[in-house]
């Protein structure tokens, strides 16, 4: 008996790969966050599900590994657990440790390959930095500096907030980097959209507020 870690994709079902799918169909209890769990609502028939919330996390996660001590448990994870979702990734683990129980990570495809996809880029021309983190970001913004001046695209999912693009172009302005930036938002959902700005000032201007699905391409000129 484990717990599996299962990355189901950016959004679209179809990304969920057939080792994923097999594993959820095989595991009796399944967690994950509500907008995960109502995306695979039609193969969750007949399981118990746990919804994640952010006030009972721990507590939730607790209970499901302890389960998974005699039973096998999926839990869903949005993209690729190994992407930019590591405090998360990271807090399973921990807790499985401590409870003796065996953890297994389940890759997934995720936004940030899709992106690459549409901008005909390939990952040995990029660096990647999420923000979307709990606490101090000073670090990861750092890193969009380092890899833009290795001549690389830096490919960025910003803080989670309506105006988290905007944040970002505030820091590159700040530090006197002129850039080209793409931003996606909802890839592989309906409702998908591109924004580009030629220059970080256009993004500050932006009054457009977007949703916490949202990563960006950074061009330095």
């Amino acid at each position: 008996m484990a717990v599996y870690i299962i990355g189901v994709g950016p959004g679209d079902p179809e990304y969920l790969t057939l080792k994923g799918y097999k594993t959820i169909k095989e595991s009796e209890i399944v967690v994950g966050w509500k907008a995960v769990i109502e995306r695979f609502s039609q193969i969750l028939e007949g399981k118990k599900i746990i919804i994640l919330n952010y006030k009972e996390e721990r507590e939730q996660l607790e209970r499901a590994i302890e389960i998974a001590k005699s039973q096998d448990v999926a839990i869903l994870n949005h993209g690729d657990p190994s992407v930019s979702d590591w405090q998360f990734v990271e807090k399973i683990k921990n807790l499985c440790e401590d409870k003796g129980v065996k953890v297994h990570i389940i890759s997934g495809v995720s936004s940030l390959n899709i992106l690459l996809a549409k901008l005909g880029l390939d990952m040995n021309f990029v660096g990647f930095v999420t923000l979307h983190v709990r606490g101090d970001t000073s670090k990861m913004l750092s890193d969009i500096i380092s890899i833009l001046k290795m001549g690389r695209v830096a490919v960025v999912i910003p803080e989670p907030y309506k105006d988290g693009p905007q944040r970002v172009a505030k820091f590159l302005y700040e530090n006197n980097l002129n850039c080209r930036i793409v931003v996606f938002e909802r890839l592989t959902y309906d409702g998908e959209s591109v924004r580009e700005y030629d220059s970080v000032v256009s993004l500050i201007n932006e009054t457009y507020g977007f949703s916490d699905l949202v990563i960006m391409a950074i061009f330095l000129k």
